[in-house]
């Protein structure tokens, strides 16, 4: 799980800002938190509100580039390539400095912290830390720091070759490149990562085609008939008048498979169904498609979704549904969390102020965040949406 999240010097944001997903005593005693064994209590829903422009999408691409960084930046970058895949500094400003990172995370009973530093350059600083459950004390697994134009490399805990650090370069992850000799403990942090689902494109350039979306989430649904059986009932509950989806495989001239996704409703006048090619339902149909198969996908592995502007194409009243899957020991058995971005603001009186993110950005530009309950005076039974929508948080569209 997902415990806290900072980072400074990343498109919009220039000063650094934290995303705390553990939270005190004072929070509600629901299933939208767990306690994992060393006591932490952390949050399942994390959600990310703010005008047009503010940041919002920049702060979810934090999670989305380390992700990226640590699985494929060996693989994905040549040895002169800029760090420019899902990542900027702030661009407003003529120092140019360093940019960090630094993530706490639960993997089973251990809880890790990798903290970087980087230039669109370079890696400066990497490291990867565990926490000592007796002493609470952080022990080094590895790290390397850039001194001098030389590494110092500190990989001995980390069980690699005694050549690694000619191996590793100075615009990928040690765990990327630890990752390519099969070393253990890179396989686990990669696993981790990879299985965060998002629908944030790292090439910086948004995906507008839901044909291809459509097409993954079909191909994935054909693998997963437990999935797609919650699918199904999941999207007949939202009554959209379908009563149940296929997949059906075609053959493209080169003998690759496609899927084809194929709904089907009722007659009005007898008990007949007909199906219908999913790409022509309705946009926020097609979207829900899109979105359960990366959902599900991840609350049947207990793992994080990160999700821009979830409401997208969807009514009002379907979002609090999605977030109800999430508090749902049924369908979450496993405690996996939901970080996401919403313009439907009515979600926030369905919320705790220990689960509201709020992004601002200000003249000069740079954008920043806090959440609810940071705020002096915020009481749990406040109305929230309306004091929003009042200006009483900040965060709101100046016109």
């Amino acid at each position: 799980m997902l415990h806290k999240l900072s980072f400074s010097n990343f498109y919009s944001f220039k000063d650094q800002v934290t995303i705390d997903f553990t939270v005190d005593k004072n929070a509600p005693d629901t299933d939208a938190y767990f306690s994992d064994i060393h006591g932490n209590r952390i949050s399942k829903i994390m959600t990310v509100i703010g005008a047009n422009a503010s940041g919002k999408t920049n702060l979810l691409k934090s999670l989305s580039f380390l992700r990226w960084f640590i699985i494929d930046s060996f693989s994905g970058l040549g040895p002169n390539d800029e760090i420019d895949k899902g990542f900027s500094p702030f661009l407003f400003c003529t120092k140019k400095e360093k940019s960090t990172f630094d993530i706490v995370f639960g993997i089973n009973d251990e809880i890790y912290n990798y903290k970087l530093e980087l230039t669109p350059k370079h890696v400066v600083r990497e490291s990867l830390e565990i926490k000592n459950n007796d002493t609470n004390r952080w022990n080094i697994v590895f790290e390397r720091q850039l001194e001098g134009g030389i590494y110092v490399n500190n990989f001995i805990k980390l069980n690699v070759p005694s050549d690694f650090d000619k191996i590793v370069r100075e615009n990928s992850s040690v765990l990327s490149a630890a990752r390519q000799i099969n070393n253990q403990y890179a396989i686990k942090m990669v696993d981790y990562f990879s299985k965060i689902q998002s629908n944030i494109d790292m090439s910086d350039v948004p995906d507008k085609n839901i044909y291809n979306s459509i097409f993954s989430a079909a191909e994935f649904f054909q693998n997963k008939p437990a999935i797609k059986e919650k699918a199904e009932k999941i999207l007949k509950r939202f009554d959209l008048g379908l009563t149940k989806f296929s997949i059906q495989e075609l053959k493209t001239p080169n003998n690759s498979p496609v899927y084809i996704p194929f709904v089907f409703h009722k007659h009005s006048d007898d008990s007949q169904e007909t199906p219908l090619v999913m790409f022509r339902e309705s946009g926020g149909t097609g979207n829900l498609f899109v979105l359960l198969k990366d959902i599900l996908a991840a609350l049947e592995t207990g793992d994080i979704v990160i999700f821009d502007e979830l409401d997208k194409n969807l009514h009002p009243l379907m979002i609090p549904e999605i977030i109800n899957l999430f508090r749902s020991k049924n369908y979450n058995p496993n405690n996996s969390q939901i970080f996401f971005s919403t313009h439907n603001v009515q979600i926030l009186n369905e919320l705790d102020k220990q689960q509201i993110v709020i992004v601002e950005k200000n003249e000069k530009n740079i954008s920043d965040t806090w959440k609810l309950n940071d705020i002096e005076g915020v009481r749990p039974n406040d109305n929230y949406y309306a004091k929003y929508l009042a200006g009483v948080y900040g965060g709101i569209p100046k016109f």
